[in-house]
Order: structure tokens, then sequence, then C-alpha cells
């Protein structure tokens, strides 16, 4: 064959399979335009596991300007029997075959939730996840009791909430409990350094350790600055062999989270989180610390102090101590404090 016929020859099969790709395209553009843009405005879709054809239809009903389009889609795509539960936001630049690709294939958007500090108890936490992600409050209280389980993520039913440092995390909302608490395990790993492990040791406290004493501070203050100054209160009763008498541990032992004052009665309270009559720290922590009170006691300042309370200017700030007589001294200018306000919001009030 002449080198004039195979040239010819390569021509026409390049003319072909042009003609053939031109040929896709267009069918291709032809079926995107036949399902085009449908989705009306912008929602979300809550998909449940289990969900059926028809209850998708419902929950799509009034969002979808192409109805019939949708359908025929489904079904050229068989979604009647592979809808993927999930949280979809859609929006009027989708078309309906992305739209069914997206539930198909389990295309999610991601959402945020925010971990703050304060959540005392696995069953709060266990109610805020609940109202954000699918599984439900029930679900995540399984798996933050299952012992198993919580070893392998080397901590315990006492300790579970040190597994959780507070911050804005990204989760698909079909996230089980057990995906949760192994992504805290991954954030937590990350958060503890070997820096931050060495100051531990340094401290003579575990990481976990720390978390606990970490939520002790977090309970006496909002007072950021304070943080290293109260740790250090804590540290020279520990290292002094002291009971820690910590108010906030006593709120937690009686289950009152509504205490504002904390009688002599209160103090009388038989639990192993009660430092005014066991010794050391308690079993676990009584609430999630902030990142920041982690870090102000494994920064605690070096003092002699062993005493602190609130300041009578009611700011926020404590005073702080070395003697018992300077302690009462201190507290007896905050009652003075306390009674004149008393008194003057009850003259305020007519009173």
């Amino acid at each position: 064959m002449s080198n004039k016929k195979r040239k010819g020859g390569k021509i026409i099969l390049a003319i072909i399979i042009l003609a053939v790709l031109c040929l896709a395209g267009y069918n291709a553009a032809k079926y995107f335009e036949k399902h085009r843009k449908s989705v009306i405005g912008k929602s979300t879709l809550y998909i449940r596991p289990g969900t059926d054809f028809q209850t998708l239809m419902d929950t799509l009903s009034g969002r979808l300007s192409h109805l019939k389009s949708f359908i025929k889609v489904a079904e050229k795509e068989q979604l009647p029997s592979q809808i993927h539960p999930g949280r979809y936001v859609i929006d009027s630049t989708m078309s309906n075959i992305q739209l069914v690709r997206n539930l198909k294939y389990g295309y999610q958007s991601p959402l945020m939730v925010s971990i703050n500090g304060r959540i005392r108890t696995p069953k709060q936490l266990a109610s805020k996840l609940g109202k954000r992600l699918c599984a439900d409050s029930a679900e995540f209280m399984e798996a933050f009791r299952d012992v198993n389980f919580l070893k392998s993520l080397e901590t315990d039913t006492s300790n579970m909430l040190s597994l959780i440092i507070p911050e804005s995390y990204e989760f698909y909302w079909t996230v089980t409990p057990k995906e949760f608490l192994q992504r805290m395990k991954r954030e937590r790993d990350k958060f503890w350094t070997p820096e931050r492990i060495q100051k531990a040791r340094e401290l003579k406290l575990t990481p976990n350790q720390v978390s606990v004493l970490a939520s002790i501070v977090y309970g006496e203050s909002n007072y950021v600055p304070e943080y290293p100054k109260i740790a250090s209160v804590y540290l020279n009763r520990l290292n002094k062999g002291w009971k820690l008498c910590a108010d906030p541990t006593v709120v937690y032992a009686t289950g009152d989270f509504t205490l504002k004052r904390v009688l002599k009665k209160h103090l009388e309270t038989d639990s192993p989180y009660n430092t005014y009559k066991v010794y050391g720290l308690p079993p676990g922590p009584i609430m999630i610390p902030t990142k920041e009170c982690i870090d102000g006691v494994l920064n605690a300042d070096k003092t002699d102090y062993y005493y602190f309370c609130a300041s009578p200017s009611f700011n926020g700030t404590h005073r702080f101590a070395r003697t018992d007589r300077e302690h009462f001294a201190n507290a007896a200018a905050y009652r003075k404090g306390y009674d004149s306000l008393m008194r003057a919001k009850a003259k305020a009030n007519g009173v």
C-alpha cells in the first residue's frame, strides 16, 4: 500500500473518530439540557437511613421545577434502590442529574459542629450531638458507655470527656458515634504534642490528669490570664498532700449544676468527686476544659499560694494568699462586698 493511501486512510479514520466524539458530545449536551437545572432556590435535605423513593419525593416536593425529569433521571440511574442517607445542600445551580448522582453516591455536604467547654457530662454531650447529627443521643450514650471500645481509644468511662478538645469540627451528618469518638481521639493526639506531654511529665501528671485539673480550674474562673495562677494553687496543694477543696467538684458531686453557692451541707456529699472529702484529683474531668485552660495548667505559675477567693470588686478576678490568715481576710472582704452589693440591689428594687 502506498504512503498516499495510508495517509488517506488515517485522515478518514480521524474524521470518523471526530464525528463519533462530536455526536457523543451532542447527545450528552442534549441529555443535560433535557434534564437541566431544576432545583428551586437553596435548601438542605436530610435523608435518613432506610428512606424509600416515595419518601424522598415527598421531601423534594416544592423544591424541583422539573419533577418528571428528575424521576426519569432517577430511574435511569437506578436511584430508587440506591438512595444514600446524608445531608445535602441543594441550590439552583444544580441539574437533576447532579442531584440524583449526589443522592446515589452519597456526595454529602459537611456541616460544622461546635463543641464548647463547660459541657459537664457525657449525657450533655450526647444531647448536643444528637440535635446536630443523624445518630440520636441514645446512640451516642451507647458508644460513650462502651467499655471495650473506649479502651481501644486508651480511655474509660470516667475520662471519656478528656478525649474532647473544644473546637469547631467538620463532620458528615451521618457520622456514627464511634466514628465521632475516633475523630476526637485523633484530634486529641494532635493537640498533645511532645512539648505538652513533656510539660505534663514535669508536673508529674498524665495528660488525663492535666485535663482533670484543667476542668477544675475552668470551673473556678472564666478569666484566662489567671488560669496559670489558679493552677499553681491546686498543684501546690497536691504536692503538699492536701485535699484540693475545690468548690466546682462539690457542685459536680451534687449533680445540681444550677448551684450558685456551696454551703456546708454540700461539703458532706459522698462522692469520689468531692475534693473536700477525698485526697488527690477526682477520677475524671468535671467538665470539658478549653485548650487555653489546659495550657494554663501546663504553664502554671511558680508560686507559694495555697488559697484564693473571688475579688470583692466582682470583676471575675481573684485574690491569692499564702496563709490561711491572709485567706480569711480576703474572704471577709469578699463577704462584705457581696453583702453591700445585695443591699444596693435590694434598694434599687425598692425592697
